[in-house]
């Protein structure tokens, strides 16, 4: 049976011309919300490349998924390769993403590794052995979720931002942080209800699936964050046999990662 794909399903966005980088936002994020916590600053991203931001499904403005498989993580790396194959990202291409967004850019290297010459792993999240640990915890939020909705929701993370975000970047950030959560309020109860339970079942590759992965890839990683421990960056670069991993200690480190991820992109330009 073949498979169908709906472009008008995602809200996209396309700058630049050259190598392309195919970028994907996080778990309940969307490019709204990255462009409102003053992170990224895509603004400054080299015109001589090609950038390729997308809301992946039942995120910001493209549309729902129809059950939890649409938000597991190969799923999601499907259609990362399809809204690239649809916007003729030349290729190889760069992949990437922050912590969801960087899971699902390593199952669609491992999915299609022909197409892929780099990788870009913000924030990588909590995986393995730890991520196990949290199953019963991504089993309550989806319980949460279907009671309160994405406003609900939206209000409870906005009194406990330090369990989402190291509390030095908060402090940095104080009065664009919050627009981070903007993209949650709009989600339905039965979407956010569908991505926690997919989140309970979600995982990384496996170590001995990783080591297929022999592009250069760009770990960035930050302290103090308990969804995305420095823990997993490190096996991460471990794993990875051309890994490169930074980690920020303070938001002089972060601001330096536009430029990482710049120079990365050049570095690997045809």
């Amino acid at each position: 049976m073949t498979e169908q794909f709906n472009i008008n399903q995602f809200n996209c966005s396309i700058s630049g011309k050259g190598q392309a980088l195919v970028w994907a936002h996080g778990l309940c994020g969307c490019m709204q919300s990255e462009d409102a916590i003053g992170v990224y600053a895509w603004h400054r991203f080299p015109k001589k490349l090609q950038l390729i931001r997308y809301d992946a499904i039942g995120h910001g403005l493209s549309t729902a998924g129809e059950s939890v498989d649409d938000y597991l993580w190969p799923s999601l790396a499907k259609d990362m390769l399809r809204v690239a194959a649809h916007y003729q990202a030349p290729t190889p291409m760069i992949l990437g993403g922050q912590s969801m967004g960087s899971a699902t850019s390593l199952y669609a290297a491992l999915a299609n590794p022909q197409s892929i010459q780099g990788l870009i792993l913000m924030t990588p999240p909590i995986a393995w052995q730890a991520r196990v640990n949290q199953v019963n915890y991504y089993y309550k939020i989806a319980k949460a979720a279907r009671i309160l909705g994405g406003k609900g929701l939206a209000q409870m993370n906005a009194k406990h931002l330090d369990k989402m975000l190291p509390r030095w970047l908060i402090d940095a950030h104080k009065h664009s942080v919050l627009g981070m959560l903007d993209g949650l309020k709009s989600m339905k109860r039965q979407t956010l209800s569908q991505l926690f339970t997919a989140a309970a079942q979600n995982d990384l590759p496996s170590k001995q699936q990783l080591a297929s992965i022999r592009v250069p890839t760009l770990i960035l990683a930050w302290q103090d964050d308990d969804a995305h421990p420095i823990e997993t960056a490190i096996e991460l670069e471990k794993a990875l046999p051309n890994a490169k991993l930074h980690i920020a200690n303070s938001m002089d480190d972060v601001d330096d990662w536009p430029e990482l991820i710049s120079d990365f992109c050049l570095a690997l330009q045809q």
